[in-house]
């Protein structure tokens, strides 16, 4: 049980870094799409963090 709240915890967690790392891309100007290419979110994802 506990090696299963781990296993979650650090899915979270790099899934919050992929979010931050989408951000930050597209603050820099780049394209939903080479967004999409660099860190495997969905286009829906990526548009919602406007």
């Amino acid at each position: 049980m506990l090696k299963k709240g781990v296993e979650e915890g650090f899915e979270k967690g790099r899934r919050e870094e992929k979010f931050e790392m989408a951000r930050n891309l597209k603050a820099m100007g780049m394209t939903s799409e080479q967004i999409m290419n660099i860190t495997h979110l969905s286009l829906a994802e990526i548009e919602s963090l406007s």
